[in-house]
């Protein structure tokens, strides 16, 4: 496949994604690898949801983490940062690309779940926007974690200990039914209702609503975006 030379910074990533068909035909198909059999299976639901998740989580927090601090590392975020454009917009539009290129690998697999395991219409779509919801908050994390090191290999160190605690709240795999703090700490991560949602398609019910869906994982991303685009300067400086 032929893909122009990138004319803006976000450009890159989407070249990069569809320039070359063997590695894209490896990124459409490792999400189904994990994801086809789980669905095939007979695992409780809990467990299917539970490794999509992990999928979505890990997919959208070590893509963008790595990529940026090879970035850092070429010296390209800091040719980036000459140009008029505001770091701002520039961290906005990173973020967002990689987030939809994140829910294309994702898709195909997210098919095959909701063909093997029907459910209403208004979960399928909650579902859907959970996983997306979910892969901007792990970009989110990624991102903000290029903020503190230049080496690709920290970022997975710094993930791990970013991510063990927020996938332990969500209740991916730990109680089902967490009380008092921890509760209302479940309530502020994104995970926890992409989570619920799909194990609602796998027939597991939980005490999440689908208009709960609709609308908290869309707050919490929103603050979340602002909160990594006001760390563009720094994201964007010189590092010493």
């Amino acid at each position: 496949m032929r893909i122009s030379p990138p004319d803006a910074y976000w450009k890159k990533d989407v070249a990069l994604f569809f320039g070359k068909r063997f590695a894209l035909a490896i990124k459409m198909l490792y999400p189904l690898a994990i994801i086809g059999p789980v669905a095939a299976s007979d695992i409780p639901a809990q467990y299917a949801a539970a490794v999509i998740g992990i999928v979505a989580i890990m997919a959208g927090t070590f893509g963008a983490g790595e990529s940026l601090t090879s970035d850092l590392n070429d010296g390209i975020l800091v040719r980036v940062a000459l140009t008029p454009l505001s770091p701002y917009r520039i961290v906005f539009e990173v973020l967002v690309v990689n987030a939809v290129l994140d829910f294309l690998q994702l898709l195909s697999a997210l098919v095959v779940v909701y063909a093997l395991h029907p459910a209403p219409l208004v979960w399928v779509l909650a579902a859907t926007l959970a996983v997306f919801a979910t892969l901007v908050a792990a970009n989110c994390i990624g991102i903000f974690i290029a903020n503190f090191t230049t080496s690709p290999a920290d970022v997975l160190l710094y993930a791990t200990a970013v991510l063990f605690p927020l996938i332990y709240v969500s209740g991916l795999f730990r109680n089902q039914n967490p009380e008092g703090w921890l509760a209302v700490l479940r309530d502020f991560v994104p995970f926890a209702y992409t989570n619920d949602a799909l194990k609602t398609i796998f027939g597991l019910a939980t005490g999440t609503a689908p208009w709960e869906v609709f609308v908290y994982p869309p707050i919490i991303c929103t603050a979340l975006i602002v909160l990594v685009c006001l760390t563009a300067p720094r994201l964007l400086s010189v590092r010493l």
